[in-house]
């Protein structure tokens, strides 16, 4: 044994030698095919690239872990809370429940409560507050989250015990570095949050932004400080066992598994209906993962990311077959190679690794290079926008997740695309090959090869096909969406928002202010209409809902009332946003509290819940801090409320008067460009009280923009760009195969030629060859994509029930033309042959 075998036995390295001489050896091969080389490269580039992009978009969404300590042991707990509209449900608890959780069951090692607010930040008492956003959480969410503070300390034991006692907070890194300059001597300082004074003790660190993937939390402050920091009574009591606003986070206990959990909560559930009828009735506690629970909140954003990652595994797809057919093609080439140096001793898994080792080397090299197109991808998720003041965002990065699981695509495509033509490749037989030559490719294996090149090149065209019709299934639907409108006026409009609640106004000084702001704010010069509303349509943060009971609707077994979207407004609300009311009578400003309780709802509520009968006259019971029957006096025309492709959706207006007033948008329709108005309106709110904090100012064309225009050209942008990656690739496999087909015959086509037939004879018998691949691929991909249309036409359902052939029928034309102009330029090439130099051909 030599000395440096001797050196690397010991150590297990004996395996590294062969395989740098397989990588050395590989990189000599692809060197000398350039062009080769540079097509796979160039096709694997696009199937990464694009699959790294669309992981960035559902990791912003849906994947990214909890800035935790082991983030996948979190678990959510709650009683459901769902909204019929979309069929979202989160978990929730109120503080009373949440008590019996934490104390009753044996499933948990720790369970944390906290809820996200909204207040008025200062830093000194003399400051105008700041709109800011924060967490109120038990003592122990720090503790169970593995979260040590940057500075100071996190929350203690005793802090999590008193109801406004302890008056302390953790600020958020973010807010530390940019509201007092990373000083560490803001250790003690006093701030004032909702006008009350609390005392700094410690900085998040910055990896620590919360547990919310879209939320920044500015601060950390106690759970038991709900009853000082929020306004609203019901909302922050701690002892009212139905104001369910607070999330639980928790960890299961050793050997306990989620199924054992959500047993112990059943039971449990089960206790609290029986002790607790009128707040725990039909409430049924369950546990999710991070995962299940994101899903649960937002599936039409799951339904989305699902859809985009199957197109982007399609385009990987197309893009292993052109490499596999790449690397079939190259067979006969390497298959004298492959018999010469099975005849000196080499065993065939000897081979099969080197093979294997020459796709990964291609892998490698598209995965680096699909970082590019994966970057660029991310280029254009960032034109994505959030429109709010609010530190709520989407991020998408090019981070280490998305760099591994760039790496584990590549090494799965270069098995995907190099095992089976490594297999193949071994499989010769040495004494025909040696005879032969490189000709015994046609003669032996040469019908099985083209016969599994041309069921890759059908696949490929097939795959693009179904590409571009969701493509284009998508950009005719959204374009239908914008042509039609939102239902409502986005010209000539200015919001603006405020909320009393951060100033800690008394609910009788709230309205007065909020009737006094609309007064003068009709006094500006250039203002037409003012109106005031508690939601604005498709604004992200600003959605509100309500919980009814439909006066005659019969819910299933085991549900007894629903959850809907809705708004609180004035009376000026419809004409301003140019919303018609098609039967009844619109809000007067005689609604008020000391007034029978009134709603207008629009035509899907009236169809849903009174399906051919007048609204008009109906009654549904609110479920709130007082249950009230409320009548219907209208019915608005239906709209659009949260995103542009939205289907019909149930939606309930009430009088604003009627309701405990809080936040509030005002919305100004000018005679002129409503941008100039913002400076005057924020004087008359200044002008009334200058703490009073103003956000969300924007014109309604800039909120339609981000909210409809701006995603819409990302989405269809995405999905056209995975269509045209498709079909590229497919023409680049089949432009090859013909290539390769044309080549292999060229001796037939110079005898052929020699014997008299002419140049047009020759196109026609190669280009048919093409044209037939192509139109197969083309039946079975319109096949594939009436079914795929079903899928897309469930999943975001719009009300119309019409197919869209149309697209169909544009694909056809466009897919038939590429494909001939990919087949008719090696066949052309073949038809001017010379005769006697392919009859020399070998």
């Amino acid at each position: 044994m030599s000395a440096r075998e001797t050196l690397r036995t010991p150590w297990g390295l004996v395996w590294l030698e062969p395989l740098w001489q397989d990588v050395r050896y590989g990189c000599r091969t692809l060197a000398g095919s350039p062009g080769f080389a540079g097509i796979a490269v160039l096709s694997l580039a696009i199937g990464i690239g694009a699959n790294c992009a669309i992981f960035s978009f559902a990791d912003a969404l849906l994947l990214r872990p909890l800035p935790v300590a082991r983030p996948g042991e979190v678990l959510t707990v709650g009683s459901t809370a769902s909204i019929e509209a979309f069929g979202a449900s989160s978990l929730v608890s109120s503080y009373r429940d949440y008590v019996d959780i934490r104390d009753r069951t044996k499933s948990f090692e720790g369970l944390a409560a906290f809820t996200y607010v909204t207040v008025g930040f200062a830093r000194d008492p003399d400051d105008v507050p700041k709109l800011k956003m924060g967490m109120l959480a038990s003592a122990n969410l720090f503790a169970l989250m593995g979260v040590e503070p940057t500075i100071g300390r996190a929350f203690r034991a005793d802090e999590d015990q008193v109801p406004g006692r302890d008056a302390v907070v953790v600020l958020g890194r973010r807010m530390w570095e940019q509201e007092f300059g990373s000083d560490p001597a803001v250790l003690g300082r006093r701030v004032r949050i909702n006008g009350n004074e609390l005392t700094v003790i410690g900085v998040a660190p910055s990896e620590f932004t919360g547990l919310d993937q879209y939320v920044r939390s500015d601060f950390f402050a106690p759970l038991m400080m709900s009853p000082r920091l929020i306004s609203d009574p019901k909302t922050g009591s701690l002892e009212a066992r139905d104001a369910r606003n607070l999330r639980l986070k928790g960890r299961l206990a050793s050997g306990v598994s989620q199924a054992a959990a959500h047993a112990e909560l059943t039971t449990l559930a089960s206790d609290l209906e029986r002790a607790y009828p009128d707040t725990n009735k039909n409430r049924r506690l369950a546990v999710r993962t991070e995962l299940q629970a994101r899903i649960a909140e937002d599936p039409p954003d799951a339904t989305l990311i699902a859809m985009l990652s199957t197109l982007a595994f399609a385009v990987l797809l197309v893009a292993c077959a052109n490499v596999a057919g790449l690397l079939t093609s190259r067979a006969p080439v390497r298959a004298r190679e492959m018999a010469l140096r099975l005849a000196i001793g080499a065993g065939r898994a000897r081979l099969v690794r080197q093979l294997v080792t020459e796709s990964l080397l291609l892998a490698v090299a598209g995965g680096v290079a699909g970082l590019g197109v994966g970057y660029a991808g991310m280029t254009l998720f960032r034109q994505i926008e959030l429109p709010t003041d609010l530190p709520i965002s989407l991020s998408f990065q090019m981070d280490r997740r998305a760099l591994a699981f760039s790496f584990v695509v590549a090494v799965a495509s270069a098995v995907l695309f190099g095992l089976v033509p490594a297999i193949q490749a071994t499989r010769t037989d040495l004494a025909a090959v040696m005879k032969a030559g490189d000709a015994v490719g046609l003669r032996s294996q040469g019908s099985r090869r083209r016969w599994g090149r041309a069921l890759l090149v059908g696949g490929q065209v097939a795959v693009s096909v179904v590409l571009l019709v969701v493509a284009l299934f998508m950009y005719r639907g959204f374009a239908e969406q914008l042509a039609g409108g939102p239902g409502y006026r986005t010209d000539h409009l200015l919001m603006m928002s405020f909320d009393p609640s951060l100033v800690r106004y008394t609910d009788a000084h709230s309205r007065q202010f909020i009737e006094q702001v609309a007064e003068r704010a009709r006094a500006v010069p250039g203002v037409t209409s003012v109106t005031m509303s508690t939601a604005v349509p498709m604004s992200n943060d600003s959605i509100d809902a309500a919980t009814v009971v439909p006066e005659g609707f019969q819910f299933p077994v085991g549900k007894d009332n629903v959850t809907v979207v809705g708004s609180s407004v004035d009376e000026h609300y419809f004409d301003t946003m140019g919303i018609a009311l098609l039967q009844g009578r619109n809000f007067r400003a005689d609604d008020t509290v000391d007034a029978p309780r009134v709603a207008i709802v629009n035509q899907q509520f009236a169809k849903h819940y009174w399906p051919n009968q007048d609204p008009i006259g109906k009654r549904f019971r609110v479920i709130e801090d007082q249950p009230a029957w409320v009548q219907v006096v209208g019915l608005a025309k239906n709209s659009k409320y949260i995103f542009i492709a939205e289907p019909p959706t149930d939606f309930v207006y009430l009088p604003y008067r009627q309701k405990k007033p809080h936040r509030m948008a005002m919305l100004v329709q000018s005679a002129g460009d409503p941008s100039t108005l913002a400076a005057p309106l924020r004087e008359v709110v200044h002008g009334l009280d200058a703490n009073m904090p103003i956000y969300n100012v924007r014109t309604m064309e800039q909120l339609y923009r981000m909210r409809a225009i701006s995603i819409f050209r990302v989405l269809v942008g995405t999905v056209g760009a995975m269509g045209l990656m498709g079909l590229s690739l497919a023409i680049v496999g089949l432009y090859g195969l013909v290539a390769y087909a044309a080549s292999r015959r060229t001796r037939e086509i110079g005898i052929r030629m020699a014997i008299g037939a002419d140049r047009a004879t020759v196109l026609r018998m190669v280009l048919r060859q093409g044209m037939v691949l192509a139109i197969i691929g083309l039946v079975l991909g319109l096949a594939a994509s009436v079914g795929a249309g079903e899928l897309l036409s469930a999943a975001f359902p719009s009300g119309d029930d019409q197919r869209d052939f149309v697209s169909l029928l544009i694909v056809i034309p466009v897919v038939l033309a590429v494909t001939l102009l990919a087949a008719y330029i090696p066949a052309r090439r073949a038809s001017r042959l010379n005769p006697m130099q392919a009859l020399r051909y070998e």
